[in-house]
């Protein structure tokens, strides 16, 4: 049954409905492709800046063989052991709660 205040949808308004649908097509599919382009060119510069960054902080590079180091010099038969002590922390004070 067809309700007469609304008539079918067809001729003029199907070929209207075909090009906004289009239209909507080409900007979604516009869209999409700015975004790919965008995360290529964004993965493309961040990869460059770390190579950069690698190469500017990298240490120098240790030598191959290691030098000869003079024999060490006799060290006294009786030595007591030396005790490194950490020095003692400060102890922490509390915080006065913000003001409400």
């Amino acid at each position: 049954m067809i309700n007469p205040d609304f008539p079918p949808f067809g001729g003029p308004f199907h070929i209207l409905g075909m090009v906004v649908w289009a239209m909507a097509s080409f900007i979604t599919l516009v869209v999409v492709v700015a975004i790919l382009v965008l995360l290529v060119r964004y993965l493309l510069v961040a990869t460059r800046a770390h190579k950069l960054y690698i190469a500017n902080n990298t240490p120098a590079a240790a030598p191959s063989a290691p030098a000869a180091t003079p024999a060490a010099p006799a060290a006294p038969a009786a030595t007591t052991p030396t005790v490194v002590q950490k020095p003692a922390s400060k102890p922490r004070t509390p915080k006065a709660p913000p003001a409400v």
